[in-house]
């Protein structure tokens, strides 16, 4: 049990570090807005997302990388992507 309880803030790290997505319609154009962790995933997965998403390719609208200062205690945040694209039709 206590080997298991050891591991479960590494196990909700992974869960939560990789490409996530969240769909919006806006004037009739699907906008499609990504954020990726360099943890256990990177820009070029982000992107292929994208397309996975877009049947017809991608405009990117905006990217931002959000950079976490370290705190010397001890704990690593990982850079992550944010990126906003549409689908061209």
């Amino acid at each position: 049990m206590n080997n298991m309880l050891r591991f479960a803030p590494l196990l909700m790290l992974i869960s939560c570090a990789s490409v996530q997505s969240t769909t919006t319609e806006k004037n009739g154009k699907l906008l499609h807005e990504l954020s990726c962790s360099e943890f256990n995933s990177s820009l070029e997965e982000c992107t292929a997302k994208a397309s996975k998403l877009c049947a017809n390719d991608y405009k990117l609208l905006s990217h931002h990388k959000e950079v976490y200062a370290n705190s010397s205690d001890g704990f690593y945040v990982h850079p992550r992507h944010h990126l906003m694209v549409e689908c061209k039709t």
